[in-house]
């Protein structure tokens, strides 16, 4: 096939070389008889185009495509081997979202609390308990936190990676309560990143109750509050910490305000009771109302962010145990019992006079109030007497009845 020279020169004009012309080909027989002095016949070979684009050339052998360098002598087919990207330079892989760590998170950690749930023995004959089972449940833990810790790494800037770590060792604290300062770590970092997120708050208040701070719980439950002002359960517990730690103004203006939101009766009867309970105690007493902003609560100090966090090492004698989720946020603080906070309720029983209580907040010069809840209608309970280390709370004549009372120290 032959171009006329108008179509050479358009085709020339688009980039694309072309050459048109009959070639006479010998065959490896012709060379032969060549070889032997013989005289050889031209074979003849249908004309080819070579059009070269961009310095491929592309040959036509009988409607058979082959490609062909510029730089190469010979037609080959054979392919040549896949080379790696690592081969030419290239990047390994698509850079991995925040996404990919957090979720594969995740999924190591529901793949340790379902093997723990189930019971599910493991391969070997193991059983919950047993060092197969710890092994495998371990793995998956530290699978989870190497995958948030990556996700930190490569996202310093998200609080999604720190929350995600702080919360799996805070599922981890109730068989190894080394975790809490490192939950609490991640949680206060991912907080500094993300300071408008009530769920980081209400965990935090949550892990300073367990460890029994009773001043952070109430910092961080008022910080929550502050940003969810809907929930009447962060309200609820704010104002029955408040009161634990002799806050009762603070405890008060709480009430108030959860009063507001929650509609169940018998709920809004028991929040009513509390509020007109320390509504009279704070009338009758101007020391009460004096004393609204001690104790102090501290804000937390400065922390440094770090990316690293330890993973979890096994442990003889003790069984790895997960925690519910739910169980994780509750706010109790661990250490304030009727013993040692600044508020409680104690119950006189009938036909008994007075009752001791000991307390480790009471001394000689501290301030005792008690306001009856149930039963002893028109009779005055009154504090006859207290010392370092407990009160007495009495009448001047017994009843045939329990009566029920609310008591705060305030120092």
């Amino acid at each position: 096939m032959d171009f006329t020279q108008d179509q050479i020169d358009k085709l020339n004009s688009l980039g694309i070389e072309v050459e048109s012309q009959e070639q006479n080909i010998i065959s490896p027989l012709d060379v032969s008889l060549l070889s032997k002095g013989e005289t050889a016949k031209p074979r003849g070979i249908s004309v080819f185009p070579l059009l070269s684009i961009s310095g491929l050339t592309l040959l036509s052998f009988s409607g058979l495509i082959l490609l062909k360098s510029k730089n190469q002598a010979n037609v080959t087919q054979t392919p040549s081997p896949i080379r790696s990207p690592q081969d030419v330079g290239g990047p390994t892989q698509v850079p991995k979202s925040i996404q990919h760590y957090l979720l594969t998170s995740q999924q190591y950690f529901s793949q340790a609390l379902q093997l723990q749930n189930e019971n599910r023995p493991v391969k070997g004959g193991g059983t919950e308990g047993d060092g197969g089972f710890q092994t495998q449940t371990l793995d998956l833990l530290n699978q989870s936190i190497l995958a948030a810790t990556q996700a930190i790494k490569e996202f310093p800037q998200d609080y999604r990676g720190y929350q995600q770590r702080g919360r799996i060792y805070q599922a981890l604290i109730d068989s190894k309560p080394e975790l809490i300062d490192q939950s609490i770590s991640d949680l206060a970092s991912a907080l500094k990143l993300n300071s408008n997120s009530s769920e980081i708050t209400h965990t935090l208040a949550s892990l300073y109750a367990k460890k029994g701070d009773a001043q952070k719980t109430i910092l961080y439950l008022s910080q929550t509050v502050a940003i969810d002002p809907t929930k009447a359960q962060n309200f609820y517990d704010l104002a029955k910490i408040q009161q634990q730690a002799g806050l009762l103004p603070q405890a008060l203006e709480t009430y108030t305000k959860l009063i507001t939101l929650v509609t169940d009766s018998n709920q809004k009867t028991q929040v009513e009771s509390e509020k007109s309970a320390l509504e009279k105690l704070i009338s009758q007493n101007p020391d009460v109302r004096a004393r609204r902003d001690s104790p102090s609560i501290q804000e937390d100090t400065p922390i440094q962010i770090s990316t690293d966090a330890p993973t979890i090492q096994a442990s003889t004698g003790s069984n790895l145990i997960i925690a519910d989720s739910q169980q994780n946020n509750s706010v109790t603080v661990t250490n304030q019992t009727d013993s040692n906070s600044f508020s409680g309720n104690s119950i006189l029983p009938s036909n008994q006079k007075e009752i001791t209580i000991n307390n480790s907040q009471i001394n000689t010069t501290s301030q005792v109030y008690v306001t009856v809840t149930n039963g002893g209608k028109n009779q005055k309970l009154s504090v006859l007497s207290k010392s370092n280390g407990s009160f007495t709370v009495g009448l001047d004549t017994p009843l045939s009845e329990d009566i029920e009372f609310k008591w705060w120290i305030i120092n």
